[in-house]
């Protein structure tokens, strides 16, 4: 039976879900008609949106939904077609795998994993399923990040020499961490900056230019914050074409900076402030370098703002794209399989940082996992008041002994 319109369900109820939660009566051809959320109260604070970071709008309070506590009752009510999985990463693959099993579309929140081998499970569950699988990278529908990827697909930089960025624009104070007993904690999150705030950035690293052959990395464990992952990391990776490559993140900083440089053949390309800037050299750069009579050169490049179409972006967009392609009208914009990719960068960073050792990819997945239990278990043993227990959290809110 062909869908006219696709009905969801949204699980989770944190931050992030009560922000879904807000946009759907802004949505074409989808309507939210479940909720899921293992605390139950959070039900009724839907009618108290001060209560949010991420306040629902009034519409969002129109019409009833079907409220669940267990997420596969959810599934198996028939009230959905499509589910947002909006809840901490270590249940994305176990509710994604439940979804896929039913026939029913899953747009999961990012990571879609915290290992590769877990992200490419999912995706082996996902084949021959018959359902959409998308993750929630919103940054692919920002017109200034399509317009980057527009001008290294169409020739205008030509073959890239060398990518520097600097994305700092992460900072989160202490406040924030001890908000929620899962973030920054192995146990809970399963890693910091680069799990939680970064998989947008690394995610568009590798959608402009694939994975690296190679990396190593500095990784600093509760450098700023009391915390046991990691919240300050710099990056030096070999591209496929022999480009070097640098990733410096921080969720310390404050300015923090996002500035992309993309230096290619026919010049550089910079993205800092919101302002695309092409500096345009006269000739080649090899070429200059090989047959220039100037030992210092020093001829200016043109200056080209690049301009980007201004519209409307983000959480929505993924949203109804998703919609639109479950009812044939349109490709997917952020395909839920490439989601191991970003995965395995922030995987391969962690291990080259904290083993100390330059890491080929993909990464080994054993020697990862190994990693993650060792750390794991050092939190438990360590700083055990850091480390965060799911089995007794839920039987807390479940009101069992």
């Amino acid at each position: 039976m062909s869908l006219k319109k696709v009905r969801f369900g949204l699980i989770g109820l944190g931050n992030i879900g009560t922000h879904h939660y807000g946009y759907f009566p802004e949505l074409e051809n989808g309507e939210l008609t479940a909720i899921c959320d293992v605390d139950e109260t959070r039900f009724a604070k839907l009618k108290a949106p001060a209560d949010f970071d991420h306040p629902p709008t009034d519409a969002a309070w129109e019409g009833p939904v079907a409220t669940f506590s267990d997420y596969r009752e959810m599934l198996d009510s028939g009230k959905v077609d499509a589910v947002i999985i909006g809840v901490p990463h270590v249940f994305h693959p176990e509710m994604a795998k439940e979804a896929f099993r039913r026939g029913i579309h899953v747009i999961c929140e990012k990571p879609v994993a915290i290992t590769s081998r877990e992200a490419r499970e999912i995706n082996q569950a996902h084949v021959g399923s018959g359902v959409v699988f998308a993750a929630m990278f919103q940054m692919r529908t920002d017109p200034i990040y399509i317009k980057i990827k527009e001008l290294l697909e169409d020739g205008t930089l030509g073959e890239i020499r060398r990518v520097n960025w600097i994305i700092t624009k992460w900072f989160r104070t202490q406040s924030y961490y001890d908000s929620g007993g899962w973030r920054g904690n192995w146990t809970g999150e399963g890693g910091g900056v680069l799990m939680n705030q970064c998989p947008h950035n690394l995610d568009l690293f590798q959608w402009f230019f694939g994975l690296p052959k190679r990396l190593s990395s500095l990784v600093y464990l509760g450098k700023w914050h009391d915390i046991t992952v990691e919240d300050d990391v710099s990056v030096l990776m070999e591209l496929e074409n022999g480009a070097t490559a640098s990733f410096i993140t921080t969720t310390a900083d404050t300015p923090g900076t996002n500035r992309l440089e993309i230096a290619a053949e026919n010049g550089k390309l910079v993205l800092e402030s919101g302002v695309l800037t092409f500096f345009r050299t006269a000739k080649p750069v090899q070429e200059i370098l090989n047959t220039s009579k100037q030992g210092f050169y020093s001829a200016s490049p043109e200056v080209v703002e690049i301009p980007v179409e201004a519209r409307a972006h983000g959480h929505k967009y993924v949203t109804q794209n998703v919609i639109n392609a479950i009812l044939g009208k349109e490709e997917l914009l952020s395909p839920g399989t490439e989601g191991l990719k970003s995965v395995q960068l922030a995987n391969a960073m962690l291990l080259a940082g904290i083993k100390g050792h330059s890491v080929e990819l993909p990464v080994s997945e054993d020697e990862f996992d190994q990693l993650l239990e060792k750390l794991r278990q050092d939190e438990r043993q360590n700083a055990p008041a850091k480390a965060f227990d799911w089995d007794a959290y839920l039987h807390k809110l479940r009101g069992c002994s």
